[in-house]
């Protein structure tokens, strides 16, 4: 099937005169903790100058009936249906250079024609380097700096060295499909994975979106101000502080998380310091929590939350997740 029938430049563009250096790409996948993806594409286009160039048939691509849209019923008639979408957008950084973004929900059919239509608009755009930014629940304290690991086509083109610590294997998002074959076509492509605290992974957190632009000026993409973000994670870090502060099981989880964290960073004097086989072997505990809970719904729609995390029952022994503070700024 040709590739070229799925995607489309807008009416109102001239394709050739479209240039950019940087593709950004928050496509959905199996897990998008703190809403990471959605607050880097609010906080872009609703701080710099941007447009809507280009977009992919949703009709041949994307499951209404597996993951059906939302629509409002007003007494006696319908209203507000929200339309699914994949959309390219270009936008311009504060230096004036323009780069892309790629928005929208993960694909759910035809990933390799897919994959080979993005390639081709990669190529006529001038692309030199796709960036992938995404989520990720993990066991890290919301105290600390939140890690992101990368992946690449090409390991070596990676700016920051930051990996995975081991080899895992799991269900596969259209992300890694595009990764691969960007890379095989020679395309320079790197993925951003924010480690977000598995205790907040289902709420919004903007501390996770400035971590992973932070990454994106690190990795030769677009150097963009947090202002707005930094904003909208004040209120959010002053309310997950209050509730550990006033629940003991939590600031003990935290406590345990900082220790882990910390030994991991620097080797104290006398300090015991978990192998790279005990890391992978906590990060592969909560690959396996996806396998178990969120493999039948693969592909599904993340936004408001993911719904492949791990237990956060009590009973399993860990605390529920504080509530997100009433920040409406933070929804995109």
């Amino acid at each position: 099937m040709d590739p070229t029938t799925l995607f489309s430049y807008e009416r109102h563009v001239d394709s050739r005169s479209l240039r950019g250096r940087t593709l950004l790409v928050t496509l959905g996948a199996f897990s998008d903790a703190g809403n990471a993806q959605d607050l880097v594409d609010d906080h872009l286009l609703n701080t710099l100058p941007s447009r809507v160039v280009g977009r992919l048939d949703m009709d041949q691509v994307y499951d209404y009936a597996g993951r059906r849209p939302e629509v409002t019923l007003e007494l006696d008639h319908f209203d507000d249906y929200q339309k699914p979408e994949i959309l390219l957008h270009e936008v311009t950084d504060p230096d004036g250079e323009p780069f892309f973004l790629l928005s929208g929900p993960e694909p759910s059919f035809q990933w390799e024609r897919v994959a080979n239509a993005l390639r081709i608009v990669v190529d006529q755009l001038g692309i030199e380097r796709t960036l992938l930014v995404q989520g990720f629940p993990a066991p890290v304290p919301h105290t600390r700096e939140l890690p992101v690991t990368r992946f690449a086509g090409d390991p070596d083109s990676i700016e920051v060295r930051r990996t995975m610590p081991g080899t895992f294997r799991l269900r596969a998002p259209f992300t890694a499909l595009l990764t691969l074959r960007l890379a095989d076509a020679g395309h320079d492509v790197v993925g951003l994975v924010v480690h977000v605290p598995q205790y907040l992974h289902e709420m919004s957190y903007p501390d996770a979106a400035i971590a992973l632009l932070q990454a994106v000026g690190q990795e030769k993409g677009p150097h963009v101000p947090m202002g707005t973000l930094e904003t909208q994670a004040g209120p959010v870090r002053e309310a997950v502080t209050a509730q550990v502060d006033a629940q003991e099981q939590l600031q003990e989880m935290v406590s345990g998380l900082e220790q882990r964290y910390d030994r991991m960073i620097t080797s104290g004097a006398g300090a015991e310091v978990p192998t790279a086989d005990d890391i992978a072997a906590e990060v592969e505990q909560y690959l396996a929590g996806f396998a178990e809970e969120g493999g039948d719904a693969q592909g599904e729609d993340t936004e408001g939350g993911d719904d492949g995390g791990t237990d956060d029952s009590p009973e399993n022994g860990t605390p529920d997740a504080p509530d997100a503070p009433e920040d409406d700024s933070a929804q995109s």
